[in-house]
């Protein structure tokens, strides 16, 4: 039984590590780590991994460094979705978003699930976008890193 989770580990930990392979993980772990929605990147994550079969240290690990980032671009793909659903715009500051969603999160999707729509559509708008040019400039990047054979 240990020998099999160790394979499992083992396998997991050296999975996808060819230069095209690091290069989606990035780019993948970046894309799916800014989704607006607090709580779901991670699960979104590791679906996207385990499916491509992509690094999941690399895909998780980047996933939770960039969860500063999801947080500053929360508001922008919540207007972006606004605008194309040419909605009201959303008055509420993050601070008291976050409060009320930890604080009840079955209340807070009843409330505002429009704002999740249109933050998720914002979003969805700009995966192309940032994934296309995440994986080209990994790609560039972990092919020059790439060691040369002796």
């Amino acid at each position: 039984m240990f020998i099999r989770m160790k394979q499992h580990i083992k396998g997991q930990l050296s999975q996808g590590l060819s230069p095209r392979g690091c290069s989606r993980a990035v780019a993948t772990a970046l894309t799916v780590g800014v989704f607006p929605i607090l709580g779901i990147s991670t699960l979104l994550n590791t679906a996207c991994a385990h499916l491509w079969r992509l690094n999941q240290p690399i895909v998780q690990s980047l996933n939770w460094i960039c969860g500063p980032l999801k947080i500053a671009l929360i508001f922008p793909f919540l207007r972006l979705g606004e605008f194309l659903f040419q909605a009201e715009p959303f008055n509420l500051s993050l601070a008291e978003f976050s409060r009320r969603f930890y604080a009840d999160s079955a209340a807070t999707m009843m409330e505002f699930g429009w704002t999740f729509v249109h933050a998720t559509t914002g979003w969805l708008c700009c995966v192309p976008a940032i994934y296309l040019a995440l994986d080209y400039t990994m790609h560039a990047l972990v092919r020059r890193w790439k060691p040369t054979p002796a």
